[in-house]
């Protein structure tokens, strides 16, 4: 992995800390893959793998608030919350790759084969999970059709 991927950002808080800021800085326009690992004690764990034409860019997608156009942006925030409950000693780990635009999608598909990062393929959600994801995005439009057509 590290042979691929260099650190980029340790104990990250998935806030705009002083760290974070400083690889924003440095990052911008930066294509490439990026992969998040999960260290606790002596062992990591590969969580996530993604491409970006821009890490700054992607990582303040990371660090915003929920967006309902964008949720799956939303995951590693759920997991680092779900995490801290689990083992409040554990840290976030970024590493990157640059990579030209072009070789982007490859180059991520490959990553995800080759390294099987926890989140990339969930399973399907069970049957409660999904009801709830239905009524939440039915509430969510519904909302947005009333304002509209209030206007």
């Amino acid at each position: 992995m590290r042979s691929e991927f260099k650190p980029v950002l340790a104990n990250a808080t998935l806030t705009r800390d002083e760290s974070l800021t400083r690889l924003l800085e440095t990052h911008k326009k930066v294509p490439g893959i990026y992969l998040w690992v999960l260290r606790h004690e002596t062992k990591e764990y590969k969580l996530y793998i993604g491409q970006t034409n821009s890490l700054a860019n992607r990582l303040l997608n990371y660090v915003s608030e929920f967006q309902a156009h964008s949720p799956n942006d939303y995951k590693l925030r759920i997991f680092a919350a779900f995490l801290a409950e689990l083992a409040p000693q554990a840290v976030l780990d970024l590493y990157f790759a640059v990579k030209d635009v072009g070789s982007l999608k490859k180059a991520e598909k490959d990553a995800i084969r080759k390294y099987d990062p926890l989140l990339n393929q969930l399973p399907p959600p069970n049957a409660e999970a999904k009801e709830k994801l239905k009524n939440a995005f039915e509430f969510y439009y519904r909302s947005a059709f009333e304002r509209r057509l209030d206007t």
